[in-house]
């Protein structure tokens, strides 16, 4: 007779238990696989070559492009913590902005960080070396370490860091006419404006209203077409024009 008070035991094979949950990792890493090359794809066709630049030889997204795919896929960011760091090193103080901020997508949420420095060659230098701290101003710095926590945010919640120009140009956008960047020493010998003055540049540039007609038409005036062959000593004046000043 059997004994309907006794638990019944059920053995189960631990090596059949985990080769199930091997499959069920291996299906769910595939599924995500698949979507996020969906989200690389919708993401680049989002942008168009102003959102982009060629530096030495890589593409590097703007802010302006990483606004555009972050409102496509309704990405957010949110509590927003902006610090100023005072720090030191051989050369003496300086101070950098550091921005840090969540980033969301769905139920997927990063912590993304952005800094830019008063040291930065962006906003240090002039024609006549490096400027004095009353000269520098640190509103533009704020600005870009923003701009800067933004793009690493969106791009590392959507996953479209270290992208090829091969990746970049199957979506649409022409290499050849997306701003380049180099740092070749003809360059430098020549008294040309640096990569980072170009990024300053570029940056104001699009939040000037000016169209690419205007830019060439101004810049005739100092013998050149392409901004990327601006003297040193001519950009404080274009970046003033452009500034409204």
């Amino acid at each position: 007779m059997t004994d309907l008070n006794q638990n019944e035991i059920i053995a189960f094979n631990p090596q059949d238990t985990q080769l199930d949950l091997t499959e069920d990792i291996l299906a769910a890493a595939n599924r995500r696989v698949a979507q996020l090359d969906q989200i690389v794809t919708l993401a680049l066709k989002r942008t168009n070559e102003n959102d982009w630049v060629d530096q030495q030889g890589k593409p590097y997204l703007t802010s302006s492009g990483a606004e555009k795919i972050g409102r496509l896929f309704g990405v957010n960011w949110r509590n927003i913590k902006s610090e100023k760091i005072i720090s030191s090193d051989e050369q003496g103080q300086f101070y950098f902005y550091e921005y840090s901020g969540e980033f969301t997508l769905g139920r997927d949420i990063i912590t993304a960080v952005g800094t830019c420095s008063q040291k930065d060659a962006f906003f240090s230098k002039s024609k006549e070396g490096t400027k004095p701290l009353s000269e520098i101003d640190e509103t533009n710095i704020r600005k870009a370490a923003y701009s800067n926590m933004v793009v690493n945010g969106v791009t590392r919640i959507l996953g479209i860091r270290n992208l090829t120009w091969d990746q970049v140009k199957a979506a649409g956008i022409d290499q050849s006419k997306a701003p380049k960047v180099t740092y070749d020493k003809k360059s430098q010998s020549e008294n040309k404006i640096s990569q980072a003055q170009f990024n300053r540049f570029y940056a104001i540039y699009q939040k000037s209203g000016k169209s690419e007609q205007d830019v060439s038409a101004f810049i005739s005036k100092f013998n050149i077409k392409d901004p990327h062959d601006l003297l040193v000593k001519n950009y404080d004046e274009v970046i003033n024009w452009l500034e409204g000043k």
